[in-house]
């Protein structure tokens, strides 16, 4: 077997799985979103997404529609679920806002659950069409992939950089450019764990004493930087590994910016939605909820501005790529 399709067959059988099991429970939808559906989803729309550039442009592309939209919408469940839960304790939040967040879960959890039942999911029929369009595919061999997966992840890195430049480092809003930059600088570290033992680390040799700042306990010794391995292999990608581990840190330190501004916007939407509030005054009363202590935007967006640009400037994903054997 092909080692492309071997990586989508993987997937695929953690979601068949998932699925069968969910079947069996009255919330397909919120069963699948608490039992980790969103990582094969990941997966898969990150394989989708690297083999439509390689052949078979039309089906990888009309599959990773899919995947995306399934992913798109556990990441909604997932937004107004966190917050819930972060605010279900908090005396100074009210309940008010906790009833919004918790309607909203609730509604965003049964547009899953009907795109379950709409798009075959629930039904088997859409993993048996996406099967079948895998069984034709027109794999390459080893040798081929990895060449062409090396121009994708050199393209990859090109689009982070035009994103970025085109900011000037000056964001002036949390989602359309600190989340949307930590999105697309973790697609990065994403492609290495779907593609299932392609991509290696190598430690170079070359001196790297200004990427110590990023090589932190919590970055070095975190689990998520150990990439899978197989035997069955032959033709790696290398990327070099403090380069990777930096981009590690970058994905976290952009990670709880966003989290503490997206804290912000989650208050002001709310207030917006139970009180009538224009966004000024919405905003006013988030800050009033959060206290004197808490960052302000315009704070958040600064200081993800000025880590962007310090990591950035340091060249660390044009120096990722180490090569191939």
């Amino acid at each position: 077997m092909k080692q492309g399709k071997a990586r989508f067959d993987n997937q695929l059988s953690k979601v068949n799985t998932l699925l069968t099991e969910s079947t069996n429970h009255e919330n397909p939808a919120l069963w699948l979103f608490l039992h980790d559906f969103r990582t094969p989803m990941f997966m898969l729309e990150s394989l989708s997404k690297i083999y439509a550039q390689f052949h078979n442009k039309s089906f990888f592309t009309e599959i990773n529609v899919r995947f995306k939209e399934v992913e798109d919408v556990l990441g909604a469940i997932d937004y107004y679920a966190a917050f819930l839960r972060e605010f279900h304790a908090d005396e100074k939040i009210p309940n008010a806002v906790k009833i919004y967040l918790e309607t909203k879960t609730r509604e965003k959890v049964a547009s899953f659950n009907e795109i379950l039942m709409k798009k075959g999911w629930n039904n088997g029929k859409t993993i048996k069409t996406i099967n079948e369009g895998l069984s034709i595919a027109k794999w390459q061999n080893q040798e081929d992939e990895v060449a062409n997966i090396e121009k994708f992840y050199y393209k990859q890195v090109k689009k982070n950089n035009e994103f970025v430049n085109k900011t000037t480092f000056k964001f002036k809003n949390v989602e359309t450019e600190v989340h949307e930059l930590r999105r697309k600088l973790r697609w990065l570290s994403i492609y290495p764990q779907a593609l299932q033992g392609l991509i290696k680390l190598h430690e170079s040799r070359v001196n790297t004493d200004h990427l110590t700042k990023y090589l932190t306990d919590e970055v070095v010794l975190s689990p998520f930087i150990n990439l899978p391995e197989s035997k069955d292999v032959k033709h790696h990608l290398y990327l070099e590994k403090k380069h990777f581990l930096a981009l590690s840190w970058i994905i976290s330190e952009l990670g709880k910016l966003k989290d503490k501004g997206l804290k912000i916007t989650a208050l002001k939407d709310a207030f917006q939605e139970i009180a009538f509030l224009k966004d000024e005054a919405a905003m006013n009363e988030a800050y009033l909820v959060l206290g004197e202590e808490y960052p302000s935007m315009e704070t958040l967006l600064n200081q993800a501005g000025k880590v962007a640009e310090d990591f950035f400037h340091d060249k660390i994903i044009d120096k990722l790529i180490w090569g191939v054997d």
